[in-house]
């Protein structure tokens, strides 16, 4: 059994990714501007002790997971501003 509902944005409650939408997902992505921005130095920087490298290695990557988070929420987000497929099957 399969049941597809296709949720056209041309229905009335839907038109199209409005501008809440648009302006949230230029939030979460000026943000991870700015963390790019700051990571830049400590990218740079990568050198002397092993002590200190692996410290610069793990804020580069707690940087990644939050630029990574940031992506993801911005994708749901405009997704949700526009047409949506649903599909159950079993």
């Amino acid at each position: 059994m399969k049941l597809v509902m296709d949720l056209d944005p041309a229905i009335p409650l839907r038109t199209g990714m409005d501008d809440d939408h648009r302006d949230l997902v230029a939030r979460l992505c000026t943000e991870v501007g700015i963390i790019m921005e700051d990571m830049s130095p400590v990218a740079l920087m990568i050198g002397g002790r092993d002590t200190e490298l692996r410290e610069r290695l793990d804020q580069l990557d707690r940087a990644i997971g939050e630029m990574t988070a940031l992506i993801a929420a911005a994708r749901v987000v405009a997704t949700q501003g526009g047409p949506r497929e649903f599909s159950l099957t079993s």
